[in-house]
């Protein structure tokens, strides 16, 4: 009867450890999407941030070629 006890606990430590172990798999994947993200976000803002300088400056030449 006892016996039969530890392996049923035993049993029962060793599914608990292995869903452990999956969602610490799956939260290091969610902390490596995260911060791919947060690069691609980096990225585009940089993206957003020049494309605006140049919209401003083709404005400007614009403006400057239809003065002549």
């Amino acid at each position: 009867m006892n016996l039969h006890v530890l392996l049923v606990s035993l049993g029962i430590l060793l599914v608990s450890l292995r869903v452990l172990l999956v969602i610490l798999c799956f939260t290091d994947e969610f902390v490596r999407f995260t911060r791919k993200f947060a690069r691609f976000t980096r990225e585009f803002a940089l993206f957003t941030r020049d494309f605006g300088h140049f919209t401003r400056e083709f404005a400007r030449f614009t403006r400057e070629f239809m003065l002549y």
